[in-house]
């Protein structure tokens, strides 16, 4: 009762008391478009990770238009993650990604130089409670990555790499070193974040650790797959030998490569994965796919089983 007591009713002010509410929503709506400024001003100049990370985590939220003062040429919340990527990768001398805006609008996107220009890729942010945003390749809508800010968390997407960069690219004639220079850069933004802000990465199917371990989309393994590998392996001159992990196999590639997919579950739960062994840790699975034909065609052959899982929170 107080609060519909003490509000205030237009209709009932005096010419000088409407004149002072008017004034003062500008007032408001100006000082929260100086604030705007001077966030941007932060994530456009400064040369200090934190402040620009804490900046660009303001921006993606906020609301710039008030009752009073809209501002008809702003970005989208969208691209202040984009601004906040190319800022953090040029502070790096990494001038891969191409920040463009969009004819006749403020709306931004990346482009590769070494991609058609018919790829392009911006954020999409999450709605909801959960926040965050997805770094989406807006011709075929995959989503490579999810981020979020607040929480400094980063998570690949296995799914969107090999769709993209496997199905629509590199299978229709995009050459290997031109989409290694993009997956040096989305590798290199996570590394950045990593170790400039301490962000949990999951680099996912990218992960060239010799530890990562790439969980199977199907828990328990049919031996028909395995076979199939046996019989395409042979085909080129490679044998299979049994895993050293316990059920399952492994292979030996040129460079001391060894692939190794085995059962990591217990008797009661099978759980298989799948290693990529090399003696500097330079090379993941995604890498295999990249420069080893007939496993990229095992693997895309039983993609239903075969398929590396992605963060199950973020990616359906």
């Amino acid at each position: 009762m107080a609060n519909e007591t003490n509000k205030i009713d237009s209709a009932t002010l005096s010419t000088h008391g409407k004149l002072a509410m008017f004034n003062e929503g500008l007032k408001k709506g100006l000082s929260n478009g100086e604030k705007f400024t001077a966030l941007m001003d932060q994530l456009i100049d400064t040369t200090d990770g934190e402040v620009l990370l804490t900046a660009a985590q303001k921006l993606a939220e906020f609301k710039l238009d008030s009752a009073y003062v809209t501002f008809p040429h702003q970005y989208k919340n969208a691209d202040y993650y984009l601004i906040f990527m190319s800022r953090l990768l040029s502070m790096h001398d990494d001038e891969q990604a191409t920040l463009n805006t969009r004819a006749h609008s403020e709306a931004l996107y990346h482009v590769f130089a070494t991609l058609s220009d018919d790829y392009t890729f911006l954020y999409q942010v999450v709605d909801g409670k959960n926040g965050g945003a997805y770094y989406r390749e807006q011709t075929t809508g995959e989503n490579l990555f999810y981020i979020h800010l607040e929480r400094r968390l980063l998570r690949f997407n296995s799914t969107a790499f090999t769709n993209l960069f496997i199905d629509k690219l590199l299978l229709k004639g995009t050459g290997v070193d031109q989409i290694n220079t993009v997956l040096a850069t989305l590798i290199n933004f996570g590394h950045y974040l990593q170790d400039d802000f301490g962000f949990n990465v999951d680099f996912n199917i990218l992960d060239v650790n010799n530890a990562a371990k790439y969980e199977l989309r199907e828990p328990n393994l049919s031996g028909e797959i395995l076979d199939k590998l046996f019989v395409i392996a042979a085909q080129h001159d490679y044998m299979l030998r049994n895993s050293p992990n316990g059920h399952g196999a492994e292979i030996e590639l040129p460079g001391a490569l060894v692939v190794d997919v085995f059962d990591a579950g217990t008797p009661e739960a099978a759980k298989w994965v799948l290693t990529v062994r090399d003696a500097d840790q330079r090379v993941s699975w995604f890498d295999i796919l990249l420069h080893f034909d007939f496993m990229r065609d095992w693997y895309l052959t039983n993609i239903e089983s075969l398929e590396i899982k992605a963060d199950p929170l973020v990616f359906a």
